[in-house]
Parts: structure tokens; C-alpha cells; sequence
């Protein structure tokens, strides 16, 4: 790997985690075929695990219900840089687990001015649940370009949690 390369990489997927509101989740239908979704981005302090709320009754949800499995890209269209993201194990949340998540989640709503919401908005006969996934592996890509710039592939690199924390 090389490091040149790689490190600017890394330092942009260190600012989308910051900034970045919104990422890309992709799941996998009943049929094989690709499913993919806009969510609300949300992840542990120590990047250990991804929270997103949801209905039960949406595709992707279905989908992580069967599956378990979700895939996110989270980038800046503006500006380029990414950072893949495979998790496993996602489920929908509860007990412990739904605090932890409403912890992180009613922290952003309050950076963003919005009202906390209560465990119940995410139990029961509550419109949503809120799932949790564990996160299995990080990359960031980088292209390799031939003597007229042009991108003649894309590669991507494995990199950890710390080297993002």
C-alpha cells in the first residue's frame, strides 16, 4: 500500500465521518437483486457499530431483517473521497443497545436543533425501529490514471478503525 496514496485518502474519510450527514446503504432484496438507500448516518464513538432508524416495513429493512448484511458508502459528490463500510449482524435494536443508539441519535438531533425522541418512537406501536449493525471492515479507493489523466481503475484499500479514530 502506499502511503502517499493512502493518507490523504484516510484524512478525507476522517472529515466525511465528522461532517457528513447522510450516507448510502445498500442491501439486498429477496430476489438477488441490489436495493439501495439514503439514510441518516449514525456510528458508535469508537466506530464499532452503525445506527439508523427506520420503519420495519421498508425494503431495507426487510432486507437486514433476512440478511443481516449492509453495505455503506459515505461521500461528498462535491468534493470526492469516500469511505466503504461493510457491518454485519444488523438488527433491530433493543434494550441497551436502543440506548446507546438513542444517546448518539438525540445528540445529533440537538447539534441540528431538533427535539429529542423517546425510546418508545422506536418500540411497541412506535412508527420506527432503530437498527444496529457491527462493522466488519473500512476502505477508502483511489484511481489509478493513465498519461492522459484519465482514470484507468479504481482500487481499494482496507484501512482500520483506528487509523480512523
Amino acid at each position: 500500500m502506499d502511503v502517499d496514496i493512502i493518507q490523504p485518502k484516510v484524512e478525507r474519510a476522517k472529515e466525511l465521518l465528522r461532517t457528513a450527514k447522510h450516507a448510502a446503504m445498500a442491501t439486498v432484496n429477496q430476489d438477488g437483486s441490489p436495493h439501495n438507500t439514503p439514510y441518516f448516518f449514525m456510528h458508535s464513538p469508537d466506530l464499532k457499530y452503525l445506527y439508523w432508524g427506520s420503519s420495519p416495513e421498508s425494503e431495507h429493512s426487510k432486507n437486514v431483517a433476512r440478511t443481516g448484511q449492509i453495505f455503506v458508502v459515505l461521500y461528498d459528490a462535491f468534493e470526492g473521497g469516500g469511505l466503504f463500510i461493510q457491518a454485519n449482524e444488523a438488527h433491530a435494536a433493543k434494550g441497551e443497545e436502543l440506548h446507546r443508539a438513542l444517546v448518539i441519535h438525540n445528540e445529533l438531533r440537538a447539534k441540528a436543533g431538533r427535539n429529542s425522541l423517546p425510546p418508545e418512537y422506536y418500540q411497541g406501536d412506535g412508527p420506527q425501529r432503530m437498527y444496529k449493525a457491527t462493522v466488519q471492515k473500512f476502505w477508502v479507493n483511489a484511481s489509478k490514471r493513465g498519461k492522459d489523466g484519465h482514470v484507468i481503475r479504481d482500487y481499494r484499500y482496507e484501512i482500520t478503525a483506528e487509523q480512523l479514530l
